[in-house]
């Protein structure tokens, strides 16, 4: 039963039931960095190895078509201690050249560490990989194994097709900037922020596509409006151009936009927590009001 893990400076990784009698895993396995961040703050910084309370994520089961990925955490104690550790016989260990089947290593020490929320209201995310590149995780399931480790589901947040493919030539020319700006900024918000300000993104997003569209159809009072006055020019407008499924997308970020304003949560006090689904609903919808407006195409 592993209770010890340990990483060396050379990445190599060690487990066993004590820091001195523990064995390099080999092959390797996929051992990533890892960081609990609520949801709900405004900026996703990923961990940085050394830090108080890093963890690492050991995966033992990656699906790229569901993007789930299935594994263990490990928290660091704060200790790195020359241990004695064994090596598999007939190991070749490329920089490692130990005369026999044991020898003296630093490792950092971890420990395993059971993530501390509840899946029923959970809103913690995932955060693995280190600033030269991470990606953003939901916990969607639990279940403690065997050696008494938690092994972990996460789901990926979904980045690549979250948004069409664009025509920009098919976007105005004289708010084609503006539209660009606000799509930017929701595509690289919805790949380090967290689920509140993705839906603000959205919201963003969204105003610049409408405005940018009735502006074009010479609709009256549409410049410098706020999404829902432009939603409502858009109904009031939608039996000449029939745009009905921009109108209620464009509706979504706007509603789940105000379910992150303090005076909103305030006055409803049932109001659930914006969830990571709630910012890939916001992002999907801005997605459906390009394609229904012919600026932009699913691939």
């Amino acid at each position: 039963m592993s209770q010890f893990f340990g990483v060396n400076n050379d990445g190599m990784v060690f487990e066993g039931p004590s820091a001195h009698a523990s064995h390099l895993i080999w092959p390797l396995p996929i051992v990533t960095l890892a960081k609990f961040v609520k949801s709900d703050v405004d900026e996703i910084i990923p961990a940085k190895s050394g830090e108080p309370n890093h963890c690492y994520f050991r995966e033992d089961f990656f699906d790229p078509v569901s993007r789930i990925r299935r594994g263990r955490f490990y928290q660091w104690s704060g200790r790195s201690e020359h241990n004695k550790v064994f090596f598999p016989e007939g190991t070749v260990v490329p920089g490692m050249y130990p005369t026999s089947n044991s020898a003296q290593v630093i490792l950092n020490a971890y420990h395993r560490y059971t993530p501390s929320i509840s899946i029923e209201d959970n809103q913690d995310v995932v955060i693995l990989g280190s600033l030269t590149g991470y990606s953003i995780w939901a916990i969607v399931g639990i279940e403690t194994i065997s050696t008494g480790e938690v092994l972990v589901t996460l789901r990926a947040r979904q980045s690549l097709g979250a948004l069409p493919d664009i025509y920009w030539a098919k976007i105005p020319a004289e708010h084609r900037s503006n539209v660009e700006e606000a799509i930017k900024t929701l595509a690289d918000d919805y790949r380090r922020a967290g689920p509140e300000s993705v839906v603000d993104r959205a919201r963003e997003a969204a105003t610049a596509i409408l405005s940018a569209y009735l502006q074009s159809k010479g609709v009256s009072g549409a410049k410098g409006k706020d999404l829902g006055d432009l939603v409502s020019l858009l109904v009031t407008d939608a039996s000449k151009h029939g745009q009905r499924i921009v109108a209620c997308a464009a509706e979504i970020p706007q509603r789940l936009h105000s379910r992150g304003k303090h005076a909103e949560k305030e006055k409803r006090d049932n109001l659930r927590p914006l969830r990571e689904q709630d910012a890939e609903l916001a992002v999907q919808s801005v997605g459906v009001m390009l394609c229904d407006l012919r600026w932009a195409d699913w691939k």
